[in-house]
């Protein structure tokens, strides 16, 4: 493995912490070599509330990956979430000169780079200005307008921008960790990156991330994003609840959760009985699967409806949504397509990552989608400067830094 092919991608969650290390392999092939997850504190609905211990939780992540894999990290992706991130389509005329020409490379890039100049107030942040189609003398819906004569030129894009102070929190972060951001990604768009295919782009689709704090929303259509959001509610939600109703603490209350929770129609142990204790009572008692269920039910139930609710907006009026993909840990509960499927009266998948090979069967999971999603994206968009250095190249490199400061403190001796 060489220093000058590895990339390093952050997920920084509301529960936990997700490091990616892959390789390039060529200009279309990324091989994962390592991921690790742990548990995250300093962190509440995707915003930094401690900074002290969301570093402290991100150098520990970074130490644990590096010794496994044999690197010094030093620069990473990172993915950004929290309902401080806005979105909305922008649509930019772009000056032209008089007449009848043909529109070049540069024509298109000097677009976007107009486009990307938009007004913001000084509290946001531009995070993404993502070209979605381009207009030419009144004729809509151009995808590649190259080469093609116009008077008039017209550019639409869908702009993602987040919290000024929100974000340099979380770069903060990784700064006392001693690692530079390499690039920022808005977590709706990565976890888009990482599930969906080029046919659900086209075809219309809603992709729905739910983590522990966050629920990510994307809606594409004619293969372009044209809504993105960030609700502060996840699957933590479920957890709560059944902590609220037996009376149980927190991580007593997420093992129920992901060892017996069930919300689907098709529980043919729903008699069976758990032994719990709550925390008020000196003995256990017993509770059944369909009681837990009930339980979740409502949650889950109340949390899609919230999803469906949040898409009433005036873009979204005309989309054509075929699909519902749904990802994130959250959307792991059993039970959950059936009850999404019912509400939300539509086609509707559980997505795991794709486009990374190395993963084995066991990391294919929807839990790793926004890490995938960060990794591709930064390598499709960003530098291509390696985030890592080996060890034995450190030591390399110290010795001839060693080197070379004794040669110049012999020369000043001689002299």
């Amino acid at each position: 493995m060489k220093s000058d092919d590895i990339r390093v991608a952050i997920d920084i969650g509301t529960t936990k912490i997700c490091t990616m290390i892959a390789r390039i392999k060529d200009k279309n092939t990324y091989e994962v070599i390592n991921i690790t997850t742990m548990d995250c504190d300093g962190m509440n609905k995707g915003l930094v509330v401690d900074e002290q211990l969301v570093s402290e939780c991100l150098t520990k992540s970074f130490e644990n990956i590096s010794k496994e894999v044999g690197i010094n990290i030093n620069k990473a992706f990172l993915g950004v979430s929290g309902a401080h991130l806005e979105s909305k389509n922008h649509s930019t005329n772009i000056s032209r000169p008089s007449g009848m020409t043909s529109i070049t490379q540069d024509d298109i890039d000097e677009a976007l780079k107009i486009a990307s100049k938009i007004d913001l107030n000084n509290d946001r942040k531009l995070l993404h200005a993502i070209p979605r189609s381009y207009t030419l003398d009144g004729l809509h819906g151009i995808v590649n307008p190259l080469g093609m004569h116009t008077a008039e030129l017209h550019v639409e894009t869908h702009i993602i921008s987040g919290s000024l102070s929100s974000i340099s929190n979380i770069q903060n972060c990784l700064k006392k960790s001693k690692v530079k951001v390499a690039g920022i990604v808005a977590e709706p768009l990565a976890s888009a990156e990482a599930v969906l295919s080029p046919t659900e782009k086209d075809e219309g689709c809603v992709v729905v991330d739910i983590g522990g704090g966050t629920t990510d929303i994307a809606v594409f259509d004619n293969g372009n994003i044209i809504h993105s959001k960030v609700l502060p509610i996840g699957g933590n939600l479920f957890t709560s609840d059944i902590s609220i109703a037996l009376d149980l603490d927190f991580n007593t209350s997420e093992n129920l959760k992901i060892n017996y929770g069930n919300i689907g129609p098709d529980q043919n142990n729903a008699t069976d009985e758990i032994k719990i204790k709550p925390r008020k009572m000196d003995e256990e008692i017993q509770i059944t699967r369909r009681e837990l269920g009930q339980i979740l039910k409502e949650r889950a139930a109340e949390l899609i409806r919230m999803i469906s609710i949040s898409l009433d907006e005036p873009d979204l009026v005309d989309a054509n949504i075929g699909k519902f993909i749904f990802t994130g840990g959250g959307s792991k509960l059993n039970g959950f397509m059936n009850v999404a499927k019912y509400i939300l009266q539509n086609n509707v998948r559980l997505a795991e990552p794709r486009g990374l090979s190395g993963i084995t069967n066991t990391q294919k999971d929807p839990t790793l989608s926004t890490v995938a999603g960060i990794m591709l994206w930064g390598i499709k968009n960003k530098e291509v400067s390696s985030h890592a250095n080996l060890f034995n190249e450190n030591i390399n490199q110290q010795e001839r830094e060693n080197s070379s400061a004794l040669s110049k403190f012999m020369k000043k001796i001689r002299s």
